[in-house]
């Protein structure tokens, strides 16, 4: 049975196949699922059918329920509905549709018709599968965001995962995406092959060093006996290792063969060349062997607490052979897996691990243990800029607008990669020795964002809520520029807008309120504020051109962007507290006995800065 009616305004897949075989969102075929899974609702009668009752009842309604001839055309004409919309998803997933993708997806549209981001063609390949071995990026991004209950890690008729079919096709852009989103590194096809055993094979320079960075377990061997280490390739993993431009896993190196160590203690996180007590670069290898050795929490003295939150701390820690400063967060395995907030971790792990900017903490090393993961950050003596208003309830607009050149270029190259911060907020910018001030937390971090409407998750700061967070539509980058305006009127004016000790009612006043600008502000930091805290993120300052057209307001007029990259600006001087080491216990922030159970292991947290 055919139905008429196109399945998007936009008719963007006129020339398919399917186009005009699928049904309208209205559709029902007499019967409907509710919200309820127990109940099945007759659309004309409008009577609703209790399943879920225990005894003969229960019994006694199901036969009443399929012995009806109404419900059992309305149960075949869901199947063949729904098996129409599932060869669409896959045509358009093919087609590198992401918009028709969305809309297949999308159960508020298309009720239990709408399209399963897990169905397969023949082949057994999901639409995640089509598009990662495509390079379908957009694609992929509405599948894993998009999708109810999409399978990151399903296996076609081989065995193979997405992640495996990106590696066989080099697809780098979709391998990341898959693997930024948790897919198994060491997943095992028919073959017994990893997705790095392809990624060998194929010999891509550029894609084997990245995959190298997420240290997939390079002993695993196929069922032709091989491992990664063992195949041959135009570019062999023991050349790329030699060049130094990455951080390898712990190996022995032999003038015959390359196998992993076992570690006897906390995972190797990082791995380094001593030379006289100081630090080097990521190590080069060679057939005699470096001095090597790995860096763990006891290379490192804890000095002072700077900060506690749910998940774990913050100390001040000074590494032992270089006597330098860093800020090592401590994050509690239990608590961030008990919670399914591990991609939080992840994500700020890896958004640290590839961005370097004078305005963003920098990453030094990531390793882990059994029980915590570890993160060694740049140390910022000035604190953080919330502890800054507290104690001066306020700043001048001066000085605000030096932080928030700062920070501009900061979201800036943010949003050029791609990545919305989404946390913008005072505890969350820290200032160094100098004043200047730097963003840290990334845990709320979204890649992969290139417009205004496509991260879905409620998540911020209860005071710093955009509208659109709110409401649960949809936001993007716009959704950074009216933080960066919620942060502007704290700074100058000592509390954010909408400001409410009651959260329901605050809630409301940043859906409806009305926007109080006090009148002693000059007109131009007026201006800004209107226009960053638009509610409307299409209407928003920088939804157009994102940061190029803040810089061009006129509270702005002045300013040398590329003096300020340089750090030429100059903000008032923090008071920097004086150190005195404490007597932290080193079993505050690691044992010095701990083995890293492998099962309790979280592949690609290993880091070391270049």
């Amino acid at each position: 049975m055919a139905f008429e009616g196109s399945i998007t305004p936009m008719g963007s897949i006129s020339e398919g196949d399917l186009a005009q075989d699928i049904p309208r969102a209205s559709f029902h075929p007499g019967y409907q699922l509710t919200d309820n899974i127990f109940r099945i609702k007759n659309m004309d009668t409008g009577q609703e059918i209790h399943i879920n009752e225990e005894g003969e009842e229960f019994f006694s309604v199901l036969n009443e329920l399929f012995s009806n001839e109404k419900y059992t055309e309305a149960a075949q004409l869901i199947s063949v509905q729904k098996e129409k919309m599932n060869k669409a998803l896959l045509e358009a997933a093919n087609n590198d549709d992401s918009d028709l993708c969305k809309l297949l997806i999308d159960k508020k549209y298309y009720g239990d018709i709408a399209a399963d981001p897990n169905s397969r063609n023949p082949m057994g390949y999901s639409p995640l599968h089509i598009s990662a071995s495509k390079g379908c990026i957009k694609v992929c991004e509405v599948l894993l965001d998009y999708g109810y209950m999409t399978d990151l890690n399903i296996k076609d008729c081989c065995g193979r995962t997405p992640l495996h079919l990106a590696c066989m096709e080099v697809q780098l852009a979709t391998a990341q995406l898959l693997s930024r989103s948790g897919a198994y590194l060491n997943a095992i096809d028919d073959l017994g092959n990893t997705p790095m055993h392809y990624a060998v094979e194929k010999g891509d320079k550029e894609f084997l060093i990245w995959i190298i960075y997420r240290y997939p377990d390079l002993s695993i061997k196929n069922r032709d006996g091989r491992s990664p280490l063992e195949m041959s390739t135009t570019i062999s993993i023991q050349e790329i290792l030699r060049t130094g431009r990455v951080p390898p896993p712990v190996l022995d190196m032999t003038p015959q063969h390359i196998q992993i160590i076992t570690a006897p203690d906390e995972e190797a996180s990082a791995i380094l060349k001593t030379t006289g007590g100081s630090m080097a670069e990521s190590t080069t290898f060679s057939d005699k062997g470096r001095e090597l050795r790995k860096i763990t929490a006891k290379d490192f003295e804890a000095i002072q607490l700077l900060g506690k939150g749910s998940f774990g701390e913050v100390y001040l820690v000074e590494m032992k052979t270089t006597k330098e400063l860093y800020a090592m967060k401590i994050l509690m395995k239990s608590k961030i897996m008990g919670q399914n907030l591990i991609k939080y971790a992840m994500t700020e792990r890896n958004v640290l691990s590839y961005i370097k900017h004078p305005f963003i903490v920098g990453l030094k090393f990531s390793f882990q243990t059994s029980s915590k993961l570890y993160l060694i950050l740049d140390y910022c003596p000035g604190g953080s800029m919330g502890s800054q208003i507290s104690r001066e309830k306020r700043f001048t607009e001066t000085r605000a607008r030096i932080y928030l050149a700062e920070i501009l270029l900061a979201i800036e190259e943010l949003h050029k990669r791609d990545i919305i911060y989404r946390d913008l907020k005072p505890d969350n910018i820290v200032l160094d020795e100098e004043g200047h001030a730097l963003l840290t937390d990334f845990g709320l971090s979204k890649e992969g964002i290139m417009d205004n409407h496509s991260a879905k998750s409620f998540c911020g700061s209860v005071a710093y809520l955009a509208p659109e967070m709110l409401k649960r539509q949809g936001h993007g980058k716009a959704v950074d520029w009216y933080l960066f305006g919620v942060l502007f009127y704290e700074m100058i004016v000592g509390f954010p807008p909408y400001f409410s000790t009651n959260r329901d009612q605050m809630f409301n006043n940043i859906q409806k309120g009305k926007l109080k600008i006090p009148t002693s502000l000059s007109g131009d930091a007026r201006s800004l504020l209107k226009e960053l805290l638009n509610r409307d993120p299409m209407k928003r300052l920088g939804s157009k051109r994102d940061a190029d057209e803040i810089k061009e307001h006129p509270f702005f007029y002045g300013i040398n962007w590329d003096a300020v990259l340089r750090k030429e600006l100059r903000p008032p001087k923090p008071q920097v507290t004086v150190i005195i080491p404490g007597s932290i216990p080193q079993d505050k922030i690691g044992s010095t006995h701990s083995q890293l159970n492998p099962e309790l292991r979280l592949s690609g947290w290993t880091f070391i800065s270049d």
